[in-house]
């Protein structure tokens, strides 16, 4: 019994606590077309500590998925820029980097149209929005 309730009130303060967060997050600008972190948390039901660990990962994996979509282009190799855009965009989508996301999609449009230089025309777009993502998510909240 008295484990169960440890339990209730555990719960309820990461509730508050992850209420807090998310006040700081949408009051630093953190949640726009650039990055939802009230989308993740919700997502994650509203483990911080989760989903910091998720964009760490993200942003570890990220540019080898960009070196992936470039070494396709060089390739010429309409498939592999089709999936390779399709992976970012999954990924992006899924930690609520929404620009990139966004951009991905683009460049899968332009594998599905089989216009590889429209398609090389947004890889650039990708390598930017990531700095800012990343500028983004370092910058001191408050």
């Amino acid at each position: 019994m008295k484990e169960q309730q440890n339990k209730k009130e555990k719960k309820q303060m990461k509730q508050r606590e992850s209420s807090t967060f998310e006040e700081n997050i949408m009051s630093s600008g953190l949640t726009d077309s650039i990055f939802d972190w009230d989308g993740l948390l919700h997502r994650l039901m509203g483990d911080e500590d989760l989903a910091k660990e998720i964009v760490d990962d993200f942003l570890k994996q990220i540019p080898f998925n960009f070196t992936a979509v470039k070494e396709a282009l060089n390739k010429q190799d309409v498939f592999l820029v089709k999936r390779e855009a399709h992976i970012i965009k999954g990924a992006s989508g899924n930690v609520g980097a929404l620009a990139l996301q966004e951009i991905a999609g683009q460049i899968e449009i332009a594998g599905e149209e089989k216009d590889l230089v429209k398609a090389g025309s947004f890889v650039a777009e990708l390598d930017t929005q990531l700095e800012i993502l990343k500028n983004k998510l370092t910058r001191p909240k408050g």
